[in-house]
């Protein structure tokens, strides 16, 4: 991962751009975990917004903010996040104001305890969301105290905006919850149909050998925006799933694995698509008619079998036999045979560690 980060900043900062402004249209689609997501957190903004504004509550903007906080991706991490953002806010607010009554505020107690109060904020708050939104609390209802506005009013509607605002993102969760461990496997089905299919035009280019047509350069284009998407959706699930509670980290390793080997996979598929246009072209050799329909078998294949198709040893082809032959037919010399030789052999692996990954995966999840 740091090496490919390493990469990826040694780019051009127009290649760098290009490519999140590409992943940024592929995943404009209801299709997209992180679209759905922006939909439902606008939409209970704008909720919690309309209800302040309606009543008339003071401070109203604490409940469009705290549905922006709480409200997540993941189920998880929004009920955890929704209980301690309300225990920590009641906390604090009864803290700071019982303080604020019970010292003197004309004696310096309230530069003390704001001390004390960031303190802990910054000592103890990254590591504990609780102590942290508890500590921010009073501190608000003691800078409030400090302009004279009286700490019972401030708590009494930052209690009001903040249960209005928890209680939308919760309820908007739970209506529509999402358990990750669930989803996986269609996420990583869906990114071996988007690899395929954009595997499917690259094979056809070499073939057809036209690869300036408009009609290609549009599906071409289709199927490469889909492989972003659907690389995207798995990455953000994965993430999810380390989230939920009793997912045992060596299936999230396995995952994190074939995710590894799925970027293995499509870099070699990329490759394959730039020699389309940077070589010299020449006619497809039946070998590699041959090895692209075995590679396009072998991801049909694993994405059924991850749908829980029943898959059998023998119905996957033996891709190493065909890339062997594919190597030692046409002219050694020519450019594009040399090329195709090349990433095909990285195709090889990928899809080889590929297979014997996601079957072990499955049959853990089956045990």
């Amino acid at each position: 991962m740091r090496e490919f980060e390493r990469q990826e900043a040694a780019q051009p900062w127009s290649l760098r751009l290009a490519g999140v402004l590409a992943v940024l249209r592929a995943n404009l689609t209801p299709k997209s975990a992180a679209f759905r997501h922006a939909v439902r957190l606008a939409l209970c903004v704008a909720i919690a917004d309309s209800l302040s504004r309606s009543f008339g509550w003071q401070r109203g903007y604490w409940a469009p903010m705290t549905v922006v906080i709480v409200l997540k991706p993941d189920f998880t991490t929004t009920f955890s996040r929704g209980v301690l953002r309300l225990a920590g806010t009641f906390a604090g607010l009864a803290l700071a104001t019982g303080l604020f009554h019970a010292l003197n505020p004309s004696a310096g107690a309230p530069a003390v305890l704001l001390t004390i109060f960031m303190f802990l904020m910054r000592w103890v708050g990254p590591a504990n969301y609780g102590v942290l939104v508890s500590a921010l609390t009073a501190l608000v209802v003691l800078l409030f105290a400090l302009t004279g506005v009286p700490p019972n009013q401030v708590a009494g509607w930052r209690a009001i905006n903040t249960i209005a605002g928890g209680f939308i993102a919760l309820v908007a969760y739970r209506l529509w919850p999402t358990w990750e461990r669930t989803l996986v496997p269609e996420a990583l089905a869906r990114m071996l149909d988007a690899y395929r299919a954009y595997f499917q035009v690259i094979r056809d280019g070499y073939i057809e050998a036209a690869p300036s047509r408009p009609e290609f350069l549009g599906r071409l284009d289709q199927a490469r925006q889909s492989g972003r998407l659907a690389r995207t959706n798995l990455e953000a699930s994965i993430a999810r799933l380390r989230s939920e509670p009793g997912f045992p980290a060596e299936r999230l390793t396995a995952l994190n694995t074939i995710l590894a080997n799925g970027h293995r996979l499509i870099h070699a598929l990329m490759a394959l698509e730039a020699g389309l246009f940077h070589s010299q072209p020449v006619p497809a050799r039946p070998a590699f008619r041959t090895f692209a329909n075995s590679v396009d078998a072998t991801m049909y294949f694993l994405a059924a079998y991850l749908r829980g198709t029943a898959v059998h040893p023998g119905d996957l082809p033996d891709l190493r036999e065909e890339h062997r032959a594919l190597r030692h037919s046409g002219d050694p010399r020519a450019q594009r045979y040399q090329l195709v030789n090349v990433e095909t052999d990285r195709v090889t692996n990928s899809l080889n560690t590929l297979s014997l990954e996601i079957v072990h995966w499955v049959s853990s999840n089956e045990a």
